[in-house]
């Protein structure tokens, strides 16, 4: 997978990588974190978090970045301290826009959310057209 770091943040011993891809057709976000509150948080001292956009899903999620930013560029977006990956996640979720979500860390294994689950009401999202 190639990959182009866009944002990196450290505070008070907390590091948090983002990094965009491309594997296998998709569009791959990862966010890796270190640091005391990670291990507050997740049990880990490392933890990476990926959401991969199928090609088809990319439109749609231009368009949601679109309506929070000018522009509507994914680097943008995920390149400024106050936006994560969980407000990635978030965003898609209002808008239906569809991606796979994997957690990774050393203790707390792996956690996989497949795309099309919304996880707000039980049912799947709407498909892209």
């Amino acid at each position: 997978m190639q990959t182009v770091e866009v944002a990196r943040f450290e505070r008070a011993g907390d590091v948090r990588r983002v990094l965009i891809g491309e594997e296998e057709g998709c569009v791959v976000v990862r966010e890796d974190l270190s640091g005391p509150s990670t291990l507050v948080a997740y049990g880990d001292e490392q933890r990476s978090l990926r959401v991969t956009f199928a090609r088809e899903a990319v439109p749609a999620l231009l368009d949601a970045l679109g309506t929070v930013q000018e522009g509507g560029s994914l680097r943008g977006y995920l390149s400024c301290e106050r936006h994560d990956v969980v407000d990635l996640m978030d965003l898609c979720d209002a808008r239906g826009v569809p991606y796979a979500f994997t957690g990774i860390g050393p203790s707390s294994g792996i956690q996989f959310r497949p795309a099309g689950w919304s996880g707000q009401d039980g049912r799947e999202s709407a498909p892209l057209e």
